[in-house]
């Protein structure tokens, strides 16, 4: 809604206003209505309407009562967090014989502090830094400042820290360095850190492809997000980090988003890439074995036929190297691409090895392997096919 149609819309539902009072309004409500959108501004706007209209009434009928029966409002009335009572009580206005003269007056500035109350919790629960509405007419009227909004909030159930107040906010990794003269002419350096709400830290998203390529990797590089993310990802990683920072300066932390994705990192072991490892454990069958074991000693040694415990005894030593020396594949990811690097385990090639040297262990190994060198030197020398 223009500023326009918010003046026609109070006018409308308060036509008894004068335009000051109306324009007043208008403005004060620009304060409140941060983030709100559509037929939710209209609902706010009504809302505001009801209670700032009905606090100024409620205060103009406690000095009429006051100037009737002869007090002093300024004597009378105890402005301190947010309460407006005149006399005693409090909760009626009496006059010089007792009686009473107006509840409805405190009622209706009871509703107003209420609504007041519930603005500012509602802004502080979007990260909207409350601070704005300690400069609008509703606070000064109400006597409310840094130094008592949060007694006022206490008081009305509100508990926990205000953001815009004693340090609350988003640290956006800004520190400006200074210096101060203290007493004596010693100079002392001063640092600054720069805390804003969330809503100025999600107006300050990026606006550019490189400013959010630049945010979107460190995103990555945390392992928050993939190398695949769209605009919306990284804005929406964008605001959640934003809300956790100002959740951890509200518990008396201060932290910024980069240097909670800093703790990310390191939770999850990220720098950027992931690695994952598969191991194969499936073994060799049995009859693979046997016959690789058999095609080596029948070369080595010439030998047809083995024994059965021999055999059992050699695919035994297998298993225990296969278990100790497993095929191991690694595969690193760094964005898209991946990297696949595999480090073959105990394999065939292996057995053929431990088969020769088994054979070697055998007194005949070394004759037949004269023999057999010697066999095929005559062979080839009296031209015959071997």
């Amino acid at each position: 809604m223009t500023d326009k149609e918010k003046y026609d819309f109070l006018k409308k539902m308060h036509p008894n206003q004068s335009d000051a009072e109306l324009k007043a309004a208008v403005k004060e409500f620009q304060v409140l209505e941060g983030g709100l959108a559509g037929g939710q501004i209209a609902k706010a706007l009504l809302k505001f309407g009801q209670s700032i209209f009905a606090k100024k009434t409620a205060a103009k009928a406690a000095e009429e009562v006051a100037k009737k029966s002869g007090m002093s409002l300024k004597k009378k009335a105890l402005i301190g967090a947010g309460v407006l009572a005149v006399g005693q009580a409090g909760s009626t206005l009496m006059n010089k014989q007792g009686t009473q003269i107006d509840a409805n007056a405190n009622a209706a500035q009871t509703q107003a502090q209420d609504s007041f109350a519930q603005a500012i919790a509602n802004a502080d629960a979007q990260g909207i830094d409350v601070t704005q509405f300690l400069q609008g007419n509703t606070a000064t009227q109400l006597g409310l400042g840094a130094n008592n909004i949060q007694d006022f909030m206490a008081a009305r159930g509100f508990t926990g820290g205000l953001t815009g107040l004693n340090g609350i906010g988003i640290f956006t990794g800004v520190e400006t360095k200074g210096t101060k003269t203290g007493p004596k002419g010693i100079v002392y350096p001063t640092s600054k850190r720069e805390l804003v709400s969330l809503a100025e830290w999600n107006k300050s998203f990026p606006a550019d492809l490189n400013g959010i390529n630049a945010a979107k990797q460190k995103f990555v590089a945390a392992g928050v997000l993939d190398a695949t993310a769209d605009m919306t990802q990284v804005k929406a990683a964008w605001t959640k980090y934003g809300q956790m920072s100002l959740d951890y300066a509200r518990a008396g932390n201060t932290l910024s988003p980069w240097q909670l994705l800093d703790i990310q990192k390191g939770l999850t072991g990220s720098g950027g890439s992931k690695t994952s490892v598969t191991i194969d454990e499936s073994p060799m069958a049995k009859a693979d074995i046997t016959t690789l074991l058999k095609r080596q000693l029948s070369a080595s040694l010439g030998l047809a036929n083995i024994d059965d415990s021999v055999i059992n005894k050699f695919i035994s030593d297998v298993r225990k190297k296969e278990a100790k020396s497993p095929t191991r594949t690694t595969v690193t990811t760094n964005g898209t691409k991946s990297v696949r690097k595999t480090v073959q385990g105990y394999g065939q090639s292996d057995v053929l090895a431990d088969a020769e040297a088994y054979a070697k262990t055998d007194p005949r190994y070394a004759d037949f392997q004269t023999a057999d060198v010697f066999g095929n030197a005559l062979v080839k020398a009296l031209g015959l096919k071997s």
